[in-house]
């Protein structure tokens, strides 16, 4: 299924890139993203009961006059391929890919409270300069972590949560390192 996620991302990268619209298709992939991702959504994406055309509707009757017609196209293909599961998992490769090009790095953090703007700023200037890229970070509280943040950036983890280094600790002490 990634390599199928993969295909689409490209391919509908390439066509951004040929029609030279990558910045302006990167804006309306991310609001489709954001419209989609919601649990209802999915659902009702998901369900083998509800036809074709009523899907297409709700593609209609959010996102007429408001995408490309080719972003469009990929949405309807999606359903008359019967993937539509991936097209939340695509449309991020897209989104990563693209903003790679313009070099950026969309960075989620999770944290167990509310971090201060200097927090994040902190956050964004270390990533930055290990990157060297422009670092767009989207916060997120998590009351499941119990202390400290995670970080998920370009695929990778950076995990500086309390839970973390107490299984840290623990490790060590079992092997008798201190």
């Amino acid at each position: 299924m990634a390599k199928l996620k993969d295909r689409y991302a490209n391919a509908l990268l390439e066509i951004s890139e040929e029609k030279g619209s990558l910045e302006n298709d990167l804006k309306q992939a991310v609001m489709v993203r954001d419209v989609l991702s919601s649990d209802e959504v999915q659902a009702f994406l998901a369900h083998p009961h509800i036809p074709d055309s009523a899907k297409h509707q709700l593609f209609q009757n959010a996102f007429s006059g408001k995408l490309a017609g080719h972003i469009m196209g990929f949405l309807y293909l999606m359903v008359r391929k019967n993937r539509e599961l991936l097209i939340v998992p695509a449309l991020t490769e897209y989104i990563d890919s693209a903003n790679k090009r313009f070099g950026r790095i969309e960075a989620k953090v999770v944290s167990a409270k509310p971090l201060t703007e200097e927090q994040v700023e902190s956050i964004r200037m270390i990533l930055s300069g290990q990157t060297d890229m422009e670092i767009m970070i989207k916060t997120k509280v998590d009351p499941d972590v119990i202390g400290g943040f995670y970080i998920l950036a370009d695929g990778r983890i950076f995990d500086s949560t309390v839970r973390t280094e107490l299984n840290r600790m623990r490790e060590r002490l079992k092997r008798g390192i201190q």
